[in-house]
């Protein structure tokens, strides 16, 4: 099941509850006064300069009971990560390019643990690569398998939530020296430090007595 072959032919038909540009840009607001009891389970914030696509996929991902925000200003992305539990961002890389490589590194200094998950095109295999490298849980090209985004979704959550334990697992902490990485080798020293000065440090052993 193909994105654009079971949810775009639904343009033909009338639909009342349709939102306009203006309250499409807002639907994020529907829920930044609630506080989070996590009955909703996974908590998402999609990133889609389309806003038929945005629509779409909000609408999809709502049939879950998941709790969904979406914003394409950065200004608002970071009150959204400061002000709501995001488990998983959902980016789609084909309209934002490196605009939305810049997000990537933005929210993963901002929330290492957030999982985010792109969406690209054959003809963007570049950018899929440099996203991964930046710590990207998972990618998924055009069109889509909405099945597998759903389960994409869902893995990419477990893992946030694995990178949330205190003792962070050996692949966990390889993923964050391999992120830290790339922010060195793109200049960003001070980025690559604050994600490094994370890492638990080993204690010394004690010396015994003799």
């Amino acid at each position: 099941m193909y994105l654009f072959q079971s949810l775009l032919p639904r343009l033909d038909k009338p639909n009342l509850n349709r939102r306009s540009g203006t309250e499409d840009r807002c639907i994020e607001s529907h829920f930044l006064g609630m506080p989070y009891d996590g009955v909703m389970g996974i908590t998402i914030l999609i990133i889609e300069q389309d806003s038929m696509l945005q629509e779409h996929l909000v609408r999809y991902l709502e049939k879950n009971d998941w709790r969904i925000f979406n914003s394409r200003q950065p200004r608002d992305i970071k009150r959204i990560l400061k002000r709501h539990p995001i488990d998983v961002v959902l980016l789609n890389l084909n309209d934002l390019k490196k605009e939305g490589i810049t997000l990537i590194k933005m929210i993963k200094k901002k929330r290492p643990a957030v999982q985010v998950v792109t969406i690209t095109s054959g003809d963007q295999i570049s950018l899929s690569i440099e996203g991964m490298k930046l710590g990207v849980f998972d990618d998924f090209l055009m069109p889509l398998d909405l099945d597998s985004l759903i389960s994409g979704i869902r893995e990419a959550c477990q893992a946030k939530k694995d990178a949330e334990v205190v003792k962070p697992s050996l692949f966990q902490r390889c993923q964050n020296l391999m992120v830290a990485a790339s922010f060195a080798e793109a200049g960003e020293a001070e980025m690559a430090k604050e994600l490094l000065s994370k890492e638990p440090k080993c204690k010394e052993p004690k010396n015994k007595r003799t």
